[in-house]
């Protein structure tokens, strides 16, 4: 490289020192995504991606360094844009599937961003001849890639459990509605008065049957085993996702929905275990708004659960 580069090497210069900033500003802003998260998997691959932006970033500078260069940034206002916008969805105010929905939005955003700008660098140092720094920066293309599929993944899976909560929202919403005018018209005369008062006790006793309607947040240990076991429940955790030492994530398996390819069947104590370290609650949903048995479970964050409304959990000891 010549000692003031010109053209295409000083673009190339720019564009690196660009994508630098761009790594610098998500190291700060990750941690933030993965804390408001409740979801325990995009929680996870949050964090997960956080340790392979801090290696990205070191790859950068290994790129700097075989042109001769000191590694720089130069601001980059378009990722500071994105993290502002991610920023001001964090602090709305959303159910906790809605808002894990709105986090993946931002982070395909962050990803996309990277995406094209790093597939502008390969194209550049592949086009100048530079075959270590273009490997170098395929690599880091390679591992966005994978990140933005996974976050893919991740919503996909969030987007159905929103509508299916919203579908029992709404024909729970609509049977009381409809419990509420058949007690309205029964209110004349003294007969009627008895009716009415009958109807309402039948309302009282519907919205108590109602709140097994609603998810609910779980963390005793024999709560949690007896809603399992009930629905024939094994526990488990995520092929792939842990280590020697350390179990991965966990997850609940039912029968007729095998995650044979996915899911390794683990003891009781061992998921208790991981499941208090990560310091993570259950919300269940006992029955559906037809009234059958719901299979429905969620792990989230214990102190998420907390924050957003921690009197409805079920013996949280």
């Amino acid at each position: 490289m010549p000692d003031k580069p010109e053209g295409p090497q000083q673009l190339l210069i720019e564009e690196l020192q660009d994508m630098y900033d761009v790594e610098k500003q998500l190291i700060r802003a990750l941690p933030k995504m993965a804390k408001a998260a409740s979801d325990e998997e995009l929680g996870n691959a949050l964090r997960e991606h956080l340790e392979v932006t801090k290696g990205q970033m070191q790859r950068l500078e290994k790129v700097f360094e075989s042109l001769d260069l000191r590694a720089r940034s130069k601001p980059c206002k378009g990722m500071k844009g994105i993290v502002e916008e991610g920023q001001e969805t964090m602090a709305e105010d959303r159910e906790p599937v809605l808002m894990d929905t709105a986090i993946t939005a931002a982070g395909r955003r962050v990803e996309h961003y990277e995406m094209a700008g790093y597939e502008a660098l390969r194209d550049m140092a592949r086009q100048l001849g530079l075959k270590d720094a273009a490997q170098m920066i395929e690599e880091t293309l390679r591992e966005e890639i994978q990140a933005d599929k996974l976050l893919a993944q991740i919503a996909k899976r969030l987007l159905k459990e929103a509508g299916t909560a919203q579908g029992s929202k709404g024909s729970e919403e609509k049977g009381q509605r409809s419990k509420g005018s058949s007690s309205r018209g029964s209110s004349q005369g003294g007969a009627g008065a008895s009716k009415k008062k009958s109807g309402s006790s039948r309302q009282k006793n519907s919205a108590a049957k109602g709140s097994s309607h609603s998810g609910h947040p779980l963390t005793d240990h024999e709560e949690i085993r007896q809603w399992a076991e009930e629905r024939g429940a094994q526990p488990s955790c995520v092929k792939g996702t842990g280590s020697k030492d350390d179990t991965g994530m966990i997850r609940l398996d039912f029968p007729g929905y095998s995650g044979a390819e996915s899911l390794q069947a683990i003891e009781w104590d061992e998921w208790f275990e991981e499941f208090d370290k990560r310091n993570l609650a259950l919300i269940v949903q006992d029955t559906t708004a037809g009234g059958q048995q719901s299979n429905f479970n969620k792990l989230v964050s214990r102190d998420n659960v907390q924050e957003r409304g921690g009197s409805n959990s079920r013996s949280a000891r």
